[in-house]
């Protein structure tokens, strides 16, 4: 696997409020190039909360809605910069092949009253 030509972008989001209800977006792969999941992070800027379920940040495809990731963010702390370092099994499969669509799913923590909010992070190279 070679590196030499990789494109590094990084996805970012403004602040998602997680507690408010799930939310997805969409990625597309880069250039006819297959990518590689760097990292998934969130600058939170609420305390996550799991009462019942955890807030998770999921990547996969409209078959598989975790096929490459899912980030659970437990009780992810305000001003905290919580990423795969803190969930170290987020990534699932970091290949992604060429030309895919990623679906990216902000998905809201159960149970109490659900709160969490951050700037959502996913940076993937493409090779």
């Amino acid at each position: 696997m070679a590196y030499d030509d990789m494109v590094v972008i990084t996805y970012s989001w403004g602040e998602i409020d997680f507690g408010a209800g799930s939310d997805a977006v969409a990625i597309k792969g880069y250039g006819g190039k297959k990518g590689k999941i760097l990292d998934i992070g969130v600058s939170v800027t609420e305390t996550f909360n799991q009462v019942t379920t955890p807030a998770y940040v999921r990547m996969g495809t409209t078959g598989d809605a975790d096929a490459y990731a899912e980030l659970n963010m437990a009780a992810a702390a305000d001003t905290d910069y919580y990423n795969i370092l803190d969930d170290t099994d987020a990534i699932i499969a970091a290949a992604v092949p060429v030309d895919t669509q990623i679906e990216v799913a902000f998905i809201t923590p159960t149970g109490g009253t659900p709160a969490g909010k951050g700037h959502v992070n996913i940076t993937i190279g493409w090779f």
